[in-house]
């Protein structure tokens, strides 16, 4: 029962944190529905004189609830710049609802606890995608729509002809972002001009850095696809699979591959960094670009046909998680298992890997050996390197 707890918490807890994000965004809805505002009306605007701002505010306040049920969405996908933009976004809901609206404390305190949630889970949103580049596409169009807009119409007056109602501030705002420029509304005071060097810039960097986001991905894969040509993988049969580029790890890999050991690396780095891998290993690799939990990575990797799995990365947490997903799919496969830090050793006992090696307990008893004057054979530094996970060498 626990085990299958403690399996749970691994593969969903991205998702619990992913339905707290949306939530808040659900939260701020339900705080604008609960006013006497209709947003409707923002979008009606016909003279700057006559606007009451506290209304205008409520615009932004309902772009970020719905900002924050989209990157939800991408978080569901472990997508690591939905992860940066929540904790952004969740910031200013933090501070937003803190000064405007200061007796919702029930809100403010579950905005926190997301927040510090999402920082703690940090490392499990590591995935780089085209999914979440076009999350961080349309968050990053439709905050700056929202500012040339209103902007445009702000300094209306020193447009010729004057901008004097939101669809005409609408319409110079995409002509200006997207650099076409029809000439029919030009800036004559210093102010006007100054806000749209400033439209014109941030427009470059936010097309420019959402196409890059979407499809530079694509284009490398495709680029080194063709300059690399058609490489053939080797025959994923009775190999090990080592999951991780730690130190721990690449010094494994090394001592197997001299020992003439068929092995399968499989990284959450990129494919343009498999060079600078290959190079510390000193020798090419058979190298998979994808996340160790995820069932399909493990299957290319030859998971049915492998002599056992090393779990061997920095994270503890995932380290527990590949065992997990790996023995689902494969309830006989033999696994190693390491763990980082040794106050972690009780909760990944749970996990029953066949090997759990601890660097630190294992390191200490060889120090307090060495200080009490016993004698270290090779029999004895096996046995201790074997029972530093407490024990869990059962299987013959």
């Amino acid at each position: 029962m626990w085990q299958r707890l403690v399996s749970f918490w691994f593969e969903f807890r991205h998702s619990v944190v992913a339905f707290a994000v949306f939530v808040n965004g659900l939260l701020i809805f339900k705080t604008i529905w609960g006013m006497p505002v209709n947003l409707l009306n923002l979008f009606q605007i016909n003279n700057l004189v006559d606007v009451d701002w506290a209304d205008v505010a409520d615009g932004p306040w309902f772009l970020l609830g719905v900002f924050l049920m989209l990157n939800a969405l991408g978080m569901l996908f472990r997508a690591r710049i939905a992860w940066a933009v929540s904790v952004f976004l969740l910031i200013i809901t933090l501070a937003f609802t803190m000064h405007f609206y200061p007796l919702l404390r029930s809100r403010s305190l579950f905005c926190a606890v997301t927040l510090i949630g999402i920082l703690l889970l940090g490392k499990d949103f590591k995935r780089s995608s085209a999914t979440a580049g076009g999350i961080f596409a349309i968050i990053s169009f439709s905050i700056l729509l929202f500012y040339a807009s209103y902007g445009s119409l702000y300094f209306g007056s020193g447009f010729s002809p004057e901008i004097d109602n939101l669809v005409t501030a609408f319409y110079f705002s995409i002509v200006t972002m997207t650099t076409v420029g029809y000439g029919d509304i030009i800036p004559k005071t210093e102010p006007a001009r100054l806000f749209t060097v400033s439209m014109i810039i941030a427009g470059i960097t936010v097309f420019a850095t959402s196409l890059t986001t979407v499809f530079g991905p694509v284009i490398r894969s495709g680029i080194g696809k063709l300059v690399k040509g058609r490489e053939q993988a080797m025959s994923r049969k009775d190999h090990f699979i080592v999951c991780g580029t730690s130190i721990l790890a690449m010094g494994t890999i090394s001592q197997l591959m001299q020992r003439g050991l068929d092995l399968t690396v499989v990284t959450v780095r990129p494919e343009d960094e498999f060079p600078q891998i290959e190079q510390k290993a000193g020798q090419k690799l058979d190298l998979i670009s994808g996340d160790s939990t995820d069932n399909t990575v493990l299957d290319s990797a030859g998971l049915a046909g492998c002599r056992a799995l090393l779990a061997l990365t920095d994270d503890d947490a995932a380290n527990a998680f590949i065992v997990l997903t790996a023995r689902e799919m494969n309830p006989d496969l033999r696994t190693v298992l390491v763990v980082n830090d040794a106050k972690n050793m009780n909760k990944i006992r749970q996990v029953k890997a066949d090997v759990i090696l601890s660097p630190q307990l294992f390191g200490s008893e060889i120090l307090a050996c060495v200080l009490n004057g016993e004698t270290l054979d090779h029999d004895k530094l096996t046995s201790m390197l074997l029972t530093s996970g407490h024990g869990l060498f059962d299987k013959g």
